[in-house]
């Protein structure tokens, strides 16, 4: 029943208590940064089974992070460009995806950590698009405020990549909050 709720968020707790690390560490440093990734979504009820936890933020947010979890172990801080593990189907031809960024990884309590900062993505061999920006979404994780990528920002990504299997999920997801939140304010009473 618990997995059937359209409300009901159920993360591995092993992603709690790593998030819950990272907030100790970057609480009170003026770093601007946001969850991303499968767990991002997770976070906002799209039914995802997330394998690490991705950050996203500025060049300077990266280095900013890099040196607040040096009890980690972090990797050094370095721009790469990575390809995505999955292509682009546009007008139905398959396109590679790469990511660039000033990136790292580290592990939190045996969840493994991945820092983009400044991140960009193309498709194939055409130019680099801008980085990636956008006004974060909030969701709560045992009362602490925590950053993620809107599913809005998601939705209208996976739709450009043809990525339509993960859009329609986000778009379902989407459909169910507008609805709720329609009933809830329809029903709100103010006297």
């Amino acid at each position: 029943m618990v997995n059937q709720n359209p409300y009901l968020i159920v993360i591995p707790p092993r992603y709690v208590i790593a998030l819950l690390k990272l907030h100790e560490k970057l609480e009170g440093k003026s770093i601007d940064w946001a969850v991303s990734g499968d767990l991002a979504e997770a976070l906002r009820t799209v039914k995802l089974e997330p394998d690490c936890i991705e950050i996203v933020t500025s060049k300077e947010g990266a280095n900013q992070i890099h040196s607040a979890v040096e009890a980690f172990n972090p990797e050094k801080v370095a721009y790469r460009v990575q390809r995505l593990p999955r292509d682009a189907l546009i007008k139905d031809k398959e396109y590679p995806v790469y990511v660039r960024s000033h990136y790292f990884e580290f592990d939190v309590e045996g969840v493994k950590v991945k820092v983009h900062g400044g991140l960009q993505f193309k498709v194939d061999d055409w130019d680099w698009g801008d980085k990636f920006e956008f006004t974060p979404d909030t969701v709560y994780i045992v009362n602490k405020k925590t950053y993620v990528v809107p599913l809005s920002v998601k939705y209208e990504m996976y739709q450009r990549l043809g990525w339509t299997d993960r859009a329609e999920k986000i778009k379902r997801q989407m459909n169910i909050i507008a609805s709720a939140y329609k009933t809830k304010t329809k029903n709100r009473s103010f006297f």
